[in-house]
């Protein structure tokens, strides 16, 4: 029976810290939107669907095209690829290619931009990439639905996520949950301790195991 590794990526694979308010930052200097109070607030913990947010609210819905959501991909490929995957996870993830281990992304932003960095850093254990845009993987049926899709025993299924409901729903599933602490309060450092399986701030111990 085939084993699955289902990957985040943002806050998981790597630390995107402030990443996604540079790239809005970026974003308003090129169509002259002026940047909002709440992304200058917020900062380090302005995120993919902050960005989006604030950008829909800034300009006519009318006028947020494809082109322009194309636009913001570029700006964020860019950025990026300065950004390094956290510590362990590319051998990590050959260590798990090596084992035959089927591996695949679902994560909320854009599989273009997924894609571009993976390429950059030559990684190329990822088969196939997805982007949840319903918050699907906050939901039991998900990962039950994604083991009969890959005819994979749901006990063979493995989720590494910074996510706390993603990793509550993988638990509650019944897949084996990896969590990785994105800078991450006591307070949710202690939850992720008591439902993964295995609670981590990079991917080197996973290396010893």
């Amino acid at each position: 029976m085939e084993s699955l590794m289902i990957l985040d990526f943002d806050g998981t694979i790597l630390d995107s810290s402030k990443a996604w308010f540079d790239i809005y930052q970026e974003y308003c200097k090129k169509y002259n939107i002026t940047i909002s109070n709440k992304a200058n607030r917020k900062k380090c913990d302005f995120s993919y669907s902050d960005c989006i947010e604030e950008i829909k609210s800034t300009i006519l819905s009318s006028q947020y095209s494809k082109l322009l959501d194309a636009s913001l991909n570029e700006i964020a490929k860019n950025i990026y690829k300065k950004i390094n995957p956290r510590e362990g996870f590319i051998k990590f993830l050959k260590n798990r290619h090596n084992l035959s281990s089927k591996i695949i992304i679902i994560s909320k932003e854009e599989p273009a931009l997924i894609k571009s960095y993976l390429k950059h850093h030559k990684i190329f254990e990822v088969s196939e990439v997805f982007q949840d845009h319903n918050n699907d993987r906050n939901k039991v049926i998900f990962y039950i639905n994604l083991s009969k899709k890959y005819n994979c025993n749901i006990h063979n299924i493995t989720l590494v996520d910074d996510s706390y409901l993603h990793c509550v729903a993988g638990k509650q599933a019944g897949v084996f949950v990896i969590g990785i602490n994105d800078n991450h309060s006591i307070d949710r450092q202690n939850q992720m301790n008591s439902v993964c399986d295995i609670y981590n701030n990079n991917f080197l111990p996973l290396l010893e195991s």
